[in-house]
């Protein structure tokens, strides 16, 4: 069943699947890849190479973890909206990695697999997305297996105060603007998107939610000055 948070959210991204890499890179300043590389280097550290990547979008978390895992590895990704996992599973192929991944449409508070069947789970740039958060943690932790990890990457609110002011400016006013020039979709999107980070949960708030959920040494790890926030705990 989709609520009304989710059934938003499906309608926003369903729309803008063809521009959301290019746009990603330009309004990150190309730091999603560092963003991105630093989440697969917390994945590798269990043994058990079956990954989950929770809202996948198009599958550039995806990639990158087919690229990192062994020959015996396998990537899982899973979203709400069925243009997105098109735009993946596509992206992947073209890339010569179709082999190892898969596709999933279903919601991060339900997800469709049994207890502890996947090395790591991520959630990369989306748990503002979700319609619960304690929830989809509930989840990612369910289906890890013990000593694995659950990551959670995503915007955040900069500790620097002057530079949150221009921060906010650009997500606010700046942000907007850029998707306009390429669609009214896009306009909305981002829109969207910079209200959200502003109501973002701080990183201590999302370990705190993490360790609820039997995950250990759950700890937020800033990166490019507090753009962005990395949550990691070890499944018990």
């Amino acid at each position: 069943m989709f609520d009304a948070k989710a059934r938003y959210v499906r309608s926003l991204f369903s729309k803008v699947p063809l521009e959301y890499d290019i746009l990603l890179g330009l309004l990150s300043f190309a730091q999603d890849r560092r963003w991105r590389a630093y989440v697969v280097s917390l994945a590798r550290s269990s043994d058990n190479e079956l990954v989950l990547d929770l809202a996948t979008g198009t599958g550039l978390l995806a990639a990158d973890f087919a690229r990192a895992i062994s020959d015996r590895g396998y990537v899982v990704g899973v979203d709400l909206t069925l243009s997105m996992l098109k735009t993946a599973r596509t992206r992947l192929q073209s890339k010569g990695l179709g082999d190892k991944a898969d596709w999933v449409l279903a919601r991060a508070e339900n997800l469709p697999f049994r207890s502890e069947c996947f090395g790591s789970a991520s959630i990369s740039l989306a748990l503002r997305n979700v319609s619960d958060a304690q929830c989809t943690f509930h989840e990612m932790s369910r289906t890890t297996g013990r000593g694995g990890v659950v990551i959670s990457l995503d915007f955040a609110r900069p500790p620097n105060h002057l530079f949150r002011i221009f921060y906010y400016d650009y997500l606010l006013g700046l942000f907007p603007v850029f998707g306009r020039m390429v669609s009214d979709a896009w306009g909305k999107t981002l829109s969207y998107l910079g209200r959200s980070i502003l109501r973002a949960r701080t990183g201590e708030q999302i370990a705190s939610l993490m360790s609820r959920e039997g995950l250990d040494n759950a700890h937020p790890v800033s990166l490019t000055a507090g753009v962005v926030c990395a949550v990691y705990g070890t499944k018990r």
